[in-house]
């Protein structure tokens, strides 16, 4: 149950969800094509990949450039390198399916990482996102 509110927040705050009312090979294979086209685009090698499925800090500024990408092609992260809050709730609901409590945990975690500043550079704000959810899921027992 952690492990699974823990991704729904954060891979569905970055426009993938892995788990959820999808099958989760099926949701799994839409991010993986999602990164690797975008990987290609900035860049980024199999293991920034990894380290973004592994829920790890990017080692990369290819990276965190990965990272802004998938967001991006998902609709959570807009044009100015900010979350798009309406789009990531969106997501939350649609990935949580019918659970009340772990849309509310979801919503809970973005909002406050809404909420916090980031560069300008959109890679580092996506990182920043990243860690946020991150951080936000530790505090609230998810991993």
């Amino acid at each position: 149950m952690q492990r699974f509110v823990y991704s729904v927040v954060f891979v569905a705050l970055l426009g993938a969800a892995l788990i959820g009312a999808f099958d989760d090979k099926e949701a799994m294979a839409k991010f993986v094509e999602t990164a690797e086209r975008c990987k290609g685009e900035v860049g980024a090698s199999d293991a920034d990949v990894q380290s973004a499925m592994k829920h790890e800090p990017a080692g990369t500024y290819e990276g965190k450039c990965l990272r802004a990408c998938v967001m991006k092609n998902f609709k959570v992260l807009n044009d100015n390198g900010k979350l798009d809050t309406e789009a990531g709730r969106e997501k939350a609901k649609q990935y949580t399916g019918s659970d009340p409590s772990k849309l509310k945990l979801a919503l809970e975690i973005g909002d406050i990482c809404s909420a916090i500043a980031v560069p300008d550079d959109h890679c580092e704000a996506a990182e920043k996102y990243s860690m946020c959810f991150k951080t936000e899921a530790k505090k609230h027992g998810l991993v």
